[in-house]
């Protein structure tokens, strides 16, 4: 969901919903001229840095407001609309009044988030050892083979599972063994198309 605009580049960097972002890159890049047009990527998701195209090449310039990482662009409007209610006839924004909404929008969202049970991503370092104890312990991932095609009869043929031989627990495949059962035949079911 990347967006992609114009953006006149100056001195003061460049402005993308009233976020001023700059770096040393974008300087470099001005000296050659007073100010120019670039091409500019941000993502809704994240105001907290954008990319800018100089030449052929593409750059990450973050934020001025280094607190404006991780905060998305609806938020930064709500935000802005809450705090210039307050004082509607103002053309200048309090940017720590903004900040303080931002927390609280993020907040309150947060608490409906857990009130309402939805999942919240957590990457803390419990959370990873949780995941991989719970969710990935002892799992692996493998990609399923192919139907095979018959080319001399119509359809398609589809195998019946099969499970390995090592999938049944240990006690079960050593009693199969002594037993001398038989290992478990692929059929094949094929069905015609019209």
């Amino acid at each position: 969901m990347l967006q992609h605009k114009t953006a006149t580049l100056d001195k003061t960097g460049i402005t993308i919903l009233k976020v001023r972002y700059h770096s040393e890159k974008l300087a470099t890049w001005l000296r050659r001229e007073d100010s120019c047009t670039v091409n500019v990527r941000w993502h809704p998701k994240d105001i907290g840095a954008v990319s800018v195209q100089l030449g052929d090449r593409w750059h990450e310039v973050p934020s001025v407001d280094a607190s404006l990482e991780g905060v998305s662009a609806q938020t930064w409007l709500t935000a802005t609309r809450t705090v210039r209610a307050g004082n509607p006839k103002s053309n200048r924004l309090d940017l720590p009044a903004v900040r303080q909404a931002i927390k609280a929008i993020k907040e309150r969202n947060e608490a409906a988030m857990v009130s309402a049970s939805l999942n919240l991503e957590d990457w803390s370092a419990e959370a990873f050892a949780r995941a991989e104890k719970n969710v990935l312990a002892g799992v692996e991932f493998h990609e399923r083979a192919s139907s095979p095609q018959n080319d001399n009869e119509l359809g398609r043929a589809i195998r019946d599972h099969v499970e390995p031989a090592d999938a049944a627990p240990p006690a079960q495949r050593n009693a199969a063994k002594r037993a001398g059962s038989a290992p478990k035949t692929q059929t094949t079911l094929n069905i015609e198309e019209d």
